[in-house]
């Protein structure tokens, strides 16, 4: 293969210097440094320049602009590409993701350090690739440049799970969603946010004609001018449309930007230096570098030269996560059997069901977790990313005094399968990434074994124990709020055998994602260590404790804390269906239904003159409302949500302009409801609180005839500084 370095200088336009150098479409250059080699015949078609053991009178030196170099990488075989493409596709499909995301799709959207993955074209100007602009047209599988397919939206998806998995090790964000340009430039200071951005598409002109793609080595977060970031290219004329082959591309384009150089040969048998390594090994372990060639083996990792005769030994990983401004990701799971949870997962019926998703983010990273089984059969399957995996995956058994049991690793496929027959009792699950036989010739070192993967599976239950037991009376809550409001503050949690709990779910099983939010106050000592995470999609609260040690009483102090509010001004009045759950870690409670059921405080619009009359009632629920008469003024103010007359309103507040007296007519329905009333002269005022805990209070007032039905619950009444002269009081202390 030929090799694809250039080099471009400040006033050096790159098509001009491909132009000057070679006729053709590929590049052949000389390394730049005193051990430069002999580069060996490109393809056909291509330069077919060959330089021998390198002298300062024969090589090219074009200045670097602001220390970076420009690297080109070579452009698919799409003949060899059909014939290793059975090798080359994911050994797990792709998840479901629907297509209506592919341009809102992020790896770890709290990253400050982003690589964002740009297919619907775009105008690159103000950077040094060119001193004209380059349009990269959309990505583009049916020539309508101008829309994208299911299909196309299809594989920008697999594109974006392959370069995120690539990634997943490190605390980036790999995603579809355009950030700003000052989010892709480091200016320093006190600038946290930078990144790069990747152009897929079809360029013309391009900065690389027919090379697979073309990046500035050290790019990542490039502050060369304050108005346009400085992207690499994924040149679709080199590369086609397969997802992983642009998948592959971009990893190694973004590589560059990172820091990383080539990762060749220096062949022992002859002087000849190979620019870019094309891995070793077959089927499903042939392995190849990030930064050498890997479209046409299934297993692409990170290295650093730990093979036969590299050209470059350089630590990927070191340079990634020391010179960029992120590090590795935060450790998901205990790294040590001492430190091991539970494993993640569901009871159905005798049997536990495993459902683990993990990160190995380093060489030393492994993941432990333990199983309290029953006597009976054990099987866990594990499996890299959904795509472009590099994890090559064992699984090993220990038994609770530390003794391997058994281990999984097969030597032809990087995911396991462990299978067991158990006694009762409690082992521990280890997943780590594994090297595979000797990385001089056919195999490779666990340096790159890292990344996603995925463990399901089942055991027997430990059949010891009882379930823990839900109990207590449940709020049924009313009315409409924008602050929360507790949920289940009667719930009583019990457990016969175990005075430790695992974990607890709060589910809205009728969730409206749009409206919903569940949360949790566990900044408490009652609460112990344990943490509370709210899935606005699923409506699903999970409540979860490190190691399983939160007490009994820990949880339940927890879940009474639980609280529902609605963020829409006009909320959907569908009452919400709310489920209580909890697990000791082998068994599942009963389930605590909830119900919300919500409601408006109504605000009679139609003031009629001739009676003199404000009407208010409120549909459900605990409200507050306050009635003020100042200066003629009549102003209604509620706590939430209001109708007025029978317009839904974001407002909670109402004015009339009045004289004279008024009559009130206030029928509040259930709910603890809080009523003030201020500066109204009345000939008649009845006010029903209805059922709850009421509080009424009238201040500088004066009536000729109160009526006051407090309802069920205990209520308060105050007259301040307010004159009645008959008052009948029904259901009031």
């Amino acid at each position: 293969m030929s090799i694809n370095q250039l080099f471009a200088g400040p006033h050096t336009s790159l098509t001009r210097f491909f132009k000057t150098i070679c006729t053709t479409s590929l590049v052949a250059l000389c390394l730049l440094d005193s051990t430069c080699r002999q580069t060996p015949d490109v393809p056909t078609g291509a330069c077919a320049a060959r330089q021998h053991e390198c002298t300062s009178a024969c090589r090219v030196v074009i200045p670097s602009i602001q220390g970076r170099y420009a690297c080109a990488s070579l452009p698919l075989d799409f003949k060899r590409a059909a014939a290793t493409k059975a090798f080359a596709s994911p050994r797990v499909a792709p998840g479901a993701i629907p297509v209506a995301t592919a341009f809102q799709l992020h790896s770890r959207p709290n990253a400050t350090k982003k690589i964002y993955l740009d297919f619907d074209g775009h105008t690159t100007t103000g950077t040094p690739w060119s001193s004209s602009p380059i349009v990269t047209t959309a990505f583009d599988m049916d020539s309508s440049p101008t829309t994208f397919s299911a299909a196309e939206l299809a594989t920008i998806t697999e594109i974006w799970q392959r370069v995120a998995e690539c990634y997943s090790p490190f605390d980036v964000d790999v995603t579809t969603e355009a950030p700003t340009v000052a989010d892709l430039i480091n200016t320093g200071g006190s600038d946290t946010k930078w990144g790069i951005r990747v152009l897929f598409g079809a360029s013309n002109p391009s900065p690389a004609p027919g090379a697979g793609g073309v990046a500035f080595v050290g790019g990542f977060g490039w502050n060369y001018s304050s108005s346009a970031d400085v992207p690499c290219f994924v040149l679709q004329q080199g590369m086609g449309t397969e997802a992983k082959y642009n998948a592959d591309a971009a990893v190694h384009e973004v590589g560059h930007t990172l820091g990383l150089s080539h990762d060749g040969l220096y062949p022992a048998n002859d002087a000849r230096h190979v620019e870019y390594y094309e891995g070793q090994g077959t089927g499903k372990v042939a392995w190849a570098p990030h930064l050498g060639v890997g479209y046409y083996v299934p297993l692409v990792q990170w290295s650093k030269g730990e093979y036969a005769n590299p050209s470059n030994t350089e630590d990927d990983l070191q340079i990634i996560t020391t010179q960029n401004g992120f590090g590795y990701r935060p450790d998901d799971f205990a790294n040590s059997q001492a430190l091991a949870a539970a494993i993640p997962g569901t009871v159905s019926g005798s049997n536990f069901n495993v459902n683990v998703n993990g990160v190995i983010e380093t060489g030393a990273d492994s993941d432990w977790f333990k199983i309290t089984a029953g006597a009976g059969s054990l099987t866990i399957n594990a499996v890299g990313g959904p795509a472009n995996s590099m994890l090559d995956i064992q699984l090993s058994l220990y038994n609770s005094s530390g003794t391997l049991v058994t281990t999984a690793n097969p030597s032809d496929d990087i995911i396991a399968t462990l299978t067991q027959t158990l006694t009762a009792g409690t082992y521990y699950l280890k997943v780590e990434g594994v090297p595979l036989g000797n990385a001089l010739t056919t195999g490779y070192t666990d340096y790159g074994s890292l990344g996603q993967y995925a463990l399901t599976g089942s055991y027997v239950n430990a059949t010891a124990g009882s379930a823990p037991v839900l109990g207590g009376t449940n709020n049924q809550f009313y009315g409409v709020t924008q602050s929360p409001k507790n949920l289940n503050v009667g719930l009583t949690v019990t457990d016969s055998d175990s005075p430790t709990l695992a974990s607890a779910t709060v589910k809205i099983t009728n969730v409206i994602a749009s409206q919903d939010v569940l949360r949790a106050n566990l900044a408490t000592a009652t609460t112990g260590n344990i943490t509370a995470s709210y899935n606005s999609s699923s409506g699903v609260m999970t409540l979860t404790s490190a190691n399983a040690t939160a007490t009994v009483a820990q949880f339940q102090a927890a879940l009474r804390t639980v609280a529902y509010s609605n963020t829409s001004s006009t909320p959907n009045m569908t009452p919400r269906n709310v489920e209580f759950q909890v697990s000791d870690g082998k068994n599942l409670s009963n389930i605590s239904p909830c119900v919300v059921t919500l409601g408006y405080f109504y605000v009679n619009s139609d003031f009629n003159t001739s009676t003199r009359t404000l009407t208010l009632t409120d549909d459900v629920g605990d409200n507050s409302v306050t009635v003020t008469l100042s200066s003629g003024k009549l102003t209604v103010t509620g706590n939430g949500p209001t109708k007025i007359g029978t317009a839904a309103s974001s407002a909670a507040s109402v004015s009339y302009n009045v004289t004279g007296n008024i009559n009130l007519a206030f029928n509040f329905s259930g709910g603890s409801d809080t009523v003030s009333v201020t500066g109204v002269s009345s000939t008649t005022s009845t006010i029903n609180l209805g059922n709850g805990n009421d509080t009424l209070t009238m201040t500088l007032c004066n009536i000729t005839s109160l009526t006051v039905d407090g309802g069920l619950g205990t209520d308060v009444v105050t007259l301040s500084g307010t004159n009645v002269t008959n008052r009948v009081y029904t259901n009031v202390p």
